[in-house]
């Protein structure tokens, strides 16, 4: 049913991310499909010779493969760049399923607090205006 299942991850919070790793890869197993881990960078300058998607491309490439071993699963991963910094990343999140030809969406959602009346979560953006099915893991 599905052969390339998207997952957006923050690398400083995968802890956070359990639920929602896990069920992709599940997904993944069932449709032998490929899971794609997406990491949505900002495009600022630095010091460095090396930016900041270069460090997390590495980085990425790392928990990729991690993960492709632990769930015996098939992996790729891909790292967005987006030059504005808008309040939300899902735009980013919809571009690079876009980008990576993926036909599902999976990712982690947070328990709504009192900002999320005012503000669009990611997931909740993504949910509401990706052309691709989405499952939001709470």
């Amino acid at each position: 049913m599905y052969s390339r299942i998207l997952v957006p991850v923050d690398l400083t919070n995968i802890d956070q991310l359990t639920k929602a790793l896990n069920v992709a890869a599940q997904m993944a197993k069932q449709n032998d499909a490929t899971v794609v881990y997406v990491g949505v960078v900002d495009a600022v300058p630095t010091m460095s010779s090396r930016t900041e998607g270069e460090r997390i491309k590495a980085q990425l490439d790392s928990f990729t493969a991690e993960q492709a071993k632990t769930h015996g699963i098939k992996t790729d991963d891909h790292v967005t760049l987006r030059g504005d910094l808008h309040l939300h990343v899902g735009k980013d999140i919809i571009a690079a399923a876009k980008d990576a030809d993926c036909d599902l969406i999976v990712m982690a959602s947070h328990v709504p607090g009192i900002k999320d009346h005012i503000f669009s979560s990611n997931a909740g953006y993504v949910a509401t205006h990706a052309p691709i099915c989405v499952y939001v893991i709470r």
